[in-house]
This record gives C-alpha cells, structure tokens and sequence, in this order.
C-alpha cells in the first residue's frame, strides 16, 4: 500500500511543478501518463475542441441545443506538452465564457480525427 501510495504522491508532486514551471492554469490528470515529452499521438499537428454549455445559457436555449460553445487549438506534434498547451489555449478561450473545468481528464478521439477535450471541476 504504501508503495503506491508513494508513487501517487510522486506523480502528483511531478505535474504540480510542470504546471508552475509552464505556468498553467490547467491540471494535468492523466495518470498513465509519465513524463511532459512522452508521445501520446503521431507527431503531427491535431485539432483539439472543447464544448461547454454557456454559464448564461436559459432552459429554452439548452433545450433547443443552443447553449452550446466551441472552442479550438491545434497542437505542434504528438506529446503531452504538446496536447496539455492545446487544452491550456481551449481552457483560456472557455474562461473568457465563464467556464471553469480545469482538470483535463482525457482526449476523445473522434471520427474525423480531431480529439475533444474532457475536463472536470
């Protein structure tokens, strides 16, 4: 128990000083992931999105699928630094909206090849 216990700590205390040292505001919580430089993807440029219903939005405009918000980035190759500064740019144009999900939780890949953006509170 320890052990992993130990290792939990470690992987925590890792992204914390990655995240002070880009000076994000996102939280990195994809614990498979081990380092900032690992590949995750092909080491091209992909889009990322984020889709949030507005802070604003009334009950008509979310039950007539009009509260939604898109945001975009692209990403410079395939690591997680690469896809972590993808989801900080999507976080940053979804606060300017209201959003606060910061914890980025996963990538979904999608048909048409872009991957959207999960986050929590």
């Amino acid at each position: 128990m320890s052990v992993a216990i130990d290792s939990s700590t470690k992987s925590i205390q890792y992204w914390g000083e990655q995240q002070d040292i880009l000076n994000y505001e996102t939280v990195w919580s994809l614990w498979e992931c081990k380092d900032v430089n690992q590949s995750m993807f092909k080491n091209k440029s992909h889009r990322v999105f984020y889709r949030f219903i507005r802070p604003d939005a009334s009950v008509a405009e979310m039950m007539n699928d009009e509260a939604w918000v898109e945001v975009s980035s692209f990403t410079a190759g395939g690591t997680v630094l690469d896809f972590w500064r993808a989801a900080e740019s999507c976080y940053q144009q979804a606060k300017q909206y209201g959003d606060w999900h910061k914890f980025i939780e996963d990538f979904e890949i999608q048909d048409n090849g872009s991957f959207e953006l999960v986050t929590g509170s």
